[in-house]
């Protein structure tokens, strides 16, 4: 039996929290529970591996093995570029960044405006992000990206177009017209001459006579 479940044995009445409790835990708390005591209503908390206990939201947490108060840097250990945050809510994991509103994502692991964007620290190194865009720069790279696609697909169907062999012209013909003179009709095309081709005489017939045959199937 680990730490967590004997506080839960020793403490049988478990209740829900309200609202101002409920506020008042943090968002890396893996369990949470309320207990009354001689009268007294506690607050009860597991948070890596540690039951950290307390009297309500106008008190501090405290370890429950050695009543010793929990730190302000224990409760944002997990708080990833925690130093590029103004205001940081320890519990919440809410802050502002050049102005604007904040939130740690657990299951992304990382901070984003309300609008669930990631935001990207100018701070940091090279290694950790290669010219971090702004939010807006983020929005604009989207746009062209889209604006590329479409671009692309208009060239692809117009190749496909240019590609389609095209329906074969009338020839016309390859006389030339004479001009036409004012008044006059136009002169008509000369008939075209026929070469004459010179024959070549015709074999006389050969007087021995050969088997007619059948023409092919």
């Amino acid at each position: 039996m680990n730490s967590w479940e004997k506080c839960q044995k020793q403490f049988p009445n478990r209740t829900t929290l309200t609202e101002p409790e409920k506020d008042y835990l943090s968002i890396f708390f893996d369990d949470h529970f309320a207990a009354t005591d001689q009268g007294q209503r506690f607050i009860f908390a597991l948070f890596t591996g540690n039951v950290l206990w307390s009297a309500g939201p106008t008190h501090p947490w405290r370890y429950l093995d050695d009543n010793n108060q929990v730190s302000e840097d224990l409760l944002t250990t997990k708080f990833f570029n925690k130093e590029y945050i103004d205001n940081l809510n320890s519990l919440k994991g809410t802050g502002q960044y050049e102005g604007k509103e904040v939130k740690y994502s657990l299951q992304r692991a990382c901070w984003t405006y309300l609008n669930n964007r990631t935001v990207h620290f100018h701070g940091m190194s090279t290694s950790e992000s290669l010219e971090s865009p702004t939010d807006d720069d983020t929005t604009r790279v989207e746009q062209l990206l889209e604006r590329a696609e479409t671009t692309i697909t208009s060239a692809i169907q117009k190749l496909q177009t240019v590609s389609r062999p095209a329906s074969p012209a009338v020839q016309t013909s390859s006389l030339p017209t004479p001009p036409v003179s004012k008044g006059k009709a136009p002169a008509p095309i000369p008939p075209r001459t026929r070469t004459p081709v010179a024959r070549a005489p015709t074999p006389k017939a050969s007087t021995s006579r050969q088997p007619v045959q059948a023409p092919p199937p």
